[in-house]
């Protein structure tokens, strides 16, 4: 009984499935030209190219990309800012609406002002995409609104692009590596991992841009900003006599700030100055005092009487 014998592939045969291989990735649209120079070459002078062609028509139809889109990637951001007389309370209200929805809060930064408690505070949550609306609806209603925007951006085209090319990738890398295996000559399997290593670099690449879409489009970021209002309240009442006076006040204290900090500037100088001045001054009141000596005094009015007969 005969055995059959397992005949190696040829190094021309496999040259030609990596340049079938290359041709797949440049028609995966990750738009990076194939760095196959020395393989095209080495191809070239074994003359073997008859089964290239139909080699690479199986390997498009194979990786063939799925267009079907099942719904719509939306990258959704909003603002709203606030005004209330306690703000610690809006802030923990704040933080109950975003647990409610099952949300987090990644940036929190508060200020003090007084003993009256924080008089301003920043807050950015990260809320599910689906709840965004009404995680929004129910922040402006939190405190007295002063303003309120959201912003949306349809990036479907490019996650189902980035999606497409994740695939092409993976598909490219593992039929090079199916090449590395069967590979015997030193400059194959140095071409073959020359290539397979960019390639597994532009997929790591893919799969960051990936996660960053996935991310914004699964959690949508809003901005809340709560201010304290002033002693009117925030019911939109004009100002009345208490608020113009503690205004006033206001106003005396930083005016006195102001000329406390410029005496305490001028301050120092003064010695120096007073040296500078002293001298000219003595000098001035020397001049005064030769001028005034060696003026002559006017000489006496005599009195002229009536004449005598």
């Amino acid at each position: 009984m005969k055995t059959a014998k397992v005949r190696p592939i040829s190094g021309a045969a496999l040259v030609i499935s990596i340049v079938s291989v290359l041709a797949l990735g440049a028609c995966g649209g990750s738009g990076e030209s194939a760095d196959s120079g020395s393989v095209e070459s080495l191809a070239d002078s074994s003359g073997g190219r008859a089964a290239a062609p139909e080699m690479a028509a199986q390997d498009e139809d194979a990786a063939a990309p799925e267009q079907a889109v099942e719904k719509a990637s939306i990258i959704s951001t909003g603002s709203v800012s606030l005004r209330a007389k306690d703000v610690a309370k809006i802030r923990s209200r704040v933080q109950h609406i975003t647990d409610r929805y099952s949300g987090q809060v990644t940036q929190q930064e508060t200020s003090d002002s007084d003993d009256d408690g924080p008089s301003h505070a920043r807050m950015v949550l990260r809320i599910p995409s689906k709840s965004f609306d009404a995680a929004m609806a129910d922040l402006e209603e939190t405190a007295t609104l002063v303003d309120s925007s959201t912003t949306t951006t349809d990036v479907t085209t490019e996650v189902v692009d980035t999606e497409v090319r994740v695939k092409n990738a993976r598909t490219s890398i593992e039929r090079i590596r199916t090449l590395l295996s069967r590979a015997d000559a030193i400059g194959d399997v140095i071409a073959i991992e020359s290539e397979l290593a960019r390639r597994e670099a532009d997929l790591d690449s893919l799969l960051a841009q990936q996660a960053a879409l996935e991310d914004q489009t699964s959690l949508s970021t809003i901005t809340v900003s709560i201010d304290r209002a002033g002693p009117g309240g925030s019911s939109g009442d004009g100002p009345g006599f208490l608020a113009g006076l503690s205004a006033g006040w206001d106003a005396l204290g930083a005016s006195a700030r102001v000329l406390a900090v410029a005496f305490g500037a001028i301050l120092p100088w003064t010695p120096v100055v007073l040296l500078l001045i002293a001298p000219v001054w003595l000098l001035r009141r020397r001049k005064a005092a030769v001028a005034s000596a060696t003026v002559p005094a006017p000489a006496p009015a005599t009195a002229t009487g009536p004449a005598e007969e």
